[in-house]
């Protein structure tokens, strides 16, 4: 079999895998047996200690001295509890080391001397909570520092002042209220800095002085209400802004002059009301702008001036009720992903926007309290690849709305009231790689789920859909079912009474018909019950007028014999006539009243 073939390929991957194996056990002498020993993708000796449960210190004695890299984690249930010292001189190969969720306290005096060749040192999820100068002695050839998610307070001036070759170093999610003057000295060639979860509140540009060359920044949720633009200018190297779940709540239209290099500004779940004129004029290099989540109201139509390079915008989940075209000039040629979800735009003001960005290829439409779309709305974006559409109020969607996108690759429509899909919609979504149904209220019966059962074997999204409707199938997924366990629309019991809103026209044609049946049934009856009415209420006079000689002696007494109405002492009866109220109140009456 040759080796272009599927069966060659897979038999080449074999027998890496048997020499990869084979190596492993040769080259690892020495294996503890709570780790995992083998060659990382890019061949170097790799030792992974996963199980956790491990107190007091690492076992290096009994790791291979060639190690390269070495991975030290635990699970959540069976967490480590460890501390560190100089333990590893004897890994003179040692380029990785991570060390984490495994509770250590400290980093400790000069854990690292004697390993210069470490480059990465991750040391994240753990209970450290002071980092010092010396504690980084030794590792001069250092590259990437993670200390995220430890519990550091503060730090002096110079603490990483041994780490010059250092270009990653990320602080986030610590206890640091403040930054020390000079904290970043001699880091002149640091490259990403991430200060993200933090509460800091401001950030000091005399700080960042010593890390110009700085490429991205992050420093998300940190509490600030406004930055220094003098940082700006220090830092305008800068390609990656993230500044995120802050509380800013203005921003000048020259705020980011300095930023000339910007290619992507985040500034999502902030407190801005207006994005000003021309305030990204000088990002002519942007991709990604992220202002979602804020109180945005108004975007001026000159907003955007000079984004030309712009690639992905997002706006979702402001105050919007209306977007201008002309807002989205500027963005004619370069746009390819647009965000509006969350907002109250009304979709015939999306249609004149559509027209001026058509070369969209994700488009994002949800928790807009949208009902139906107009059929032409996807015209002019002929390229679109993703449509996001859930968390809105739709019942009904035709197929000719996607007709103008045939490569469309993923759809998603979760979150909506559909209770079924139609025959045409199914026949269209057969070419959509990647459906999302989840969260919609599907009514497994034969009037709504038949179209998308009967293609059910075809598609993992439609196996996984769950029901709703009837009862009797709550939470049964749609790959359980046959068409000989679903019951005909609204049959039995288990239906609300709102069972019959959101049908498709198709199935709700069947129910007109079937509805112009019942009635018909109902005048036949009323009909025949008229008939009866009037065959008794004839044989009822027959009967009357056959018998009347026998009445009219005692019909007629009343009148003819005055002694009917006397008493035995020849005194008027008394003679009462009850009203309808008496009747009912008085027992005796409604005895009568009922003829027994």
């Amino acid at each position: 079999m040759g080796s272009g073939s599927p069966g060659g390929e897979t038999t080449t991957v074999l027998r890496t895998l048997v020499v990869l194996y084979i190596i492993s056990r040769t080259i690892f002498a020495e294996c503890p047996p709570e780790c995992a020993c083998m060659l990382d993708i890019k061949g170097r000796r790799q030792v992974t200690c996963s199980r956790g449960g491990m107190t007091n210190t690492i076992p290096t004695l009994l790791i291979d001295s060639h190690v390269e890299v070495l991975q030290i984690s635990a699970p959540e249930e069976n967490q480590n509890s460890l501390t560190i010292g100089p333990i590893f001189q004897q890994f003179s190969h040692l380029e990785e080391l991570h060390i984490v969720q495994s509770n250590v306290p400290a980093i400790g005096k000069h854990s690292f001397w004697g390993v210069p060749t470490l480059k990465v040192l991750n040391l994240t999820h753990n209970n450290i909570s002071q980092v010092l100068e010396p504690n980084f002695m030794g590792l001069a050839n250092l590259i990437e520092l993670h200390l995220d998610d430890n519990r550091i307070e503060s730090m002096h001036s110079g603490t990483f002042r041994q780490l010059q070759e250092l270009r990653i170093l990320s602080l986030a999610r610590n206890r640091i209220t403040e930054l020390a003057p000079r904290l970043f000295l001699k880091l002149a060639k640091l490259q990403r800095l991430d200060l993200s979860g933090n509460t800091l509140y401001e950030l000091n540009p005399e700080v960042f002085k010593d890390v110009q060359e700085l490429r991205v920044f992050s420093c998300r949720n940190c509490f600030l209400r406004n930055i220094n633009t003098h940082l700006y200018s220090l830092l305008s190297s800068l390609t990656h802004l993230d500044l995120g779940d802050n509380q800013f709540k203005y921003i000048a239209s020259d705020e980011f002059k300095d930023l000339k290099k910007l290619q992507v500004l985040k500034l999502d779940g902030n407190q801005i009301p207006v994005v000003l004129d021309k305030t990204f004029s000088a990002q002519k290099k942007l991709q990604t702008l992220c202002l979602a989540r804020n109180r945005l109201a108004k975007v001026t139509n000159a907003a955007f001036a000079n984004l030309t390079t712009l690639r992905e915008l997002d706006i979702s989940y402001n105050k919007l009720d209306r977007i201008e075209t002309t807002t989205f000039i500027p963005l004619t040629e370069s746009l390819r992903v647009l965000n509006i979800s969350g907002n109250n735009i009304a979709v015939s003001e999306l249609k004149y926007v559509l027209q001026v960005v058509t070369k969209l290829k994700a488009l994002s439409l949800s928790d807009m309290s949208l009902t139906d779309l107009p059929l032409g709305l996807l015209v002019y974006v002929e390229h679109l690849r993703f449509l996001n559409l859930s968390g809105n109020n739709m019942m009904h969607f035709p197929a000719q709305v996607l007709a103008p996108v045939p490569k469309l690759a993923e759809f998603d429509i979760s979150r909506n009231r559909f209770r079924g899909l139609d025959e045409r919609l199914m026949a269209r979504l057969e070419t959509v790689p990647v459906l999302y149904l989840q969260n919609n209220p599907w009514t497994c019966d034969l009037c709504h789920i038949v179209p998308m059962l009967s293609r059910v074997n075809r598609s993992q999204y439609l196996k996984d859909v769950v029901c709703t409707l009837p009862y009797s199938l709550t939470d049964r997924t749609l790959g359980s079912l046959t068409q000989s366990s679903l019951g005909w629309c609204g049959s039995g019991l288990g239906y609300r009474e709102d069972v019959f809103s959101g049908l498709s026209l198709t199935h709700q044609s069947q129910i007109g018909i079937i509805a112009a049946g019942a009635a018909v049934a109902l005048v036949l009856i009323s009909a025949a019950a008229i008939i009866a009415t009037v065959i008794y209420s004839r044989h009822h006079t027959a009967y009357y007028y056959t018998h009347e000689e026998k009445r009219g002696p005692e019909h007629d007494a009343i009148f003819e014999n005055h002694g009917a109405v006397l008493d035995d002492s020849n005194k008027p009866k008394k003679v009462s006539i009850a009203t309808i109220d008496e009747i009912t109140k008085d027992p005796d009456l409604q005895v009568i009243a009922n003829g027994t």
